[in-house]
């Protein structure tokens, strides 16, 4: 599970995306995964943080202990059964992380327990907001948040934007500071 968690923070992987991964599509010491024929059949490679990456590789080292799939085509994620390991479903592996959100105490401001897809939209919402925290370009940004999240175009990606009072605070601020005398009737 934490490696699951992890990977979902850190990249904004849509929950399909992390059950499909197999261990050919990750390369552990370049810290990328290559996520194949996903939504709209977009493939796409996506580096990991540090951090990330030293959580996959740990990952990696606990699987080798147990008597796990090794093969290029085997899945990333399994659990234990009875009868062995087995491959997560989309259900299952959702119910397991509501599970630990639950045992954490995890919950949004109505007082629920997040769903997996808010994971994808808290990246992405941490991403522009650390754009805007930063003075960067969020514009020239964008595509690249698009690219990186699998989306068919900016679109898509430009619907977080909406969605967060603080980005919006610091949009406002930026373009105040940039053209507030303007707006004022003063000069640039």
């Amino acid at each position: 599970m934490r490696v699951a968690l992890v990977l979902l923070y850190t990249t904004g992987l849509r929950l399909g995306e992390l059950l499909r991964l197999t261990l050919g599509d990750i390369d552990p010491q370049a810290g990328v995964l290559h996520i194949r024929e996903s939504k709209f059949h977009k493939s796409r490679w996506l580096p990991l943080s540090p951090s990330a990456g030293a959580e996959l590789r740990r990952y990696l080292r606990i699987r080798r202990r147990y008597r796990v799939d090794r093969r290029p085509t085997a899945p990333l994620l399994c659990n234990r059964r009875r009868h062995g390991w087995r491959l997560y479903s989309a259900s299952g592996l959702g119910q397991a992380l509501h599970a630990l959100f639950d045992a954490a105490g995890v919950r949004n401001s109505e007082g629920r327990c997040p769903r997996v897809h808010d994971i994808r939209h808290a990246f992405a919402l941490q991403a522009l907001l650390r754009w805007y925290q930063q003075e960067g370009d969020v514009q020239v940004n964008l595509p690249k948040l698009a690219l990186y999240m699998g989306h068919v175009s900016i679109v898509s990606t430009a619907y977080y934007l909406r969605w967060m009072p603080a980005v919006l605070e610091r949009a406002s601020e930026r373009f105040e500071h940039s053209f507030g005398r303007l707006v004022q009737g003063g000069k640039p």
